[in-house]
């Protein structure tokens, strides 16, 4: 199966933990992300921000969230996810797929032998891919059936 590494989004673009609030929802919106990976000052990720995260909780949701929106002038180091889910460019599509699945992630970055960022892939990424591959063996079987 297709490694993931031909479908990841290469160096994709980060922010430091220091970072601001402010700094990481405006990157965001002018670079048209919905994840943005935290990393250290060697590449190493250390977590990652979501477009939700910096949208507050949703009225109604009674999970355990934030308070509130966080203050635009608030570190993203505090509001980011550090436990996040990762995978290694070899990995096959299907795998990372499955646990982007089952873990309910939006994005997984892909991380090298020593955690340093190397890409990301979206669920939509995933999505395209596998509704591309969907399409080209129904075309093939199209084929057969003529033939």
């Amino acid at each position: 199966m297709t490694p993931i590494a031909h479908l990841m989004t290469p160096e994709p673009v980060t922010i430091r933990s220091i970072a601001l609030v402010a700094e990481a929802s405006r990157l965001m919106v002018t670079r048209g992300l919905r994840h943005l990976p935290v990393v250290d000052d060697e590449g190493r990720l250390v977590g990652i921000v979501s477009d939700r995260d910096l949208r507050g909780p949703l009225i109604g949701d009674d999970r355990p969230t934030r308070p509130s929106r966080p203050a635009p002038t608030a570190s993203i180091g505090g509001l980011m996810t550090r436990d996040v889910q990762t995978a290694r460019p070899e990995e096959s599509l299907g795998a990372v797929a499955r646990r982007i699945v089952d873990r309910r992630v939006g994005a997984m970055p892909i991380v090298d032998e020593s955690g340093r960022l190397v890409g990301i892939v979206s669920y939509m990424d995933v999505l395209r891919r596998l509704a591309e591959d969907a399409e080209h063996d129904a075309r093939a079987i199209e084929l057969m059936d003529v033939g």
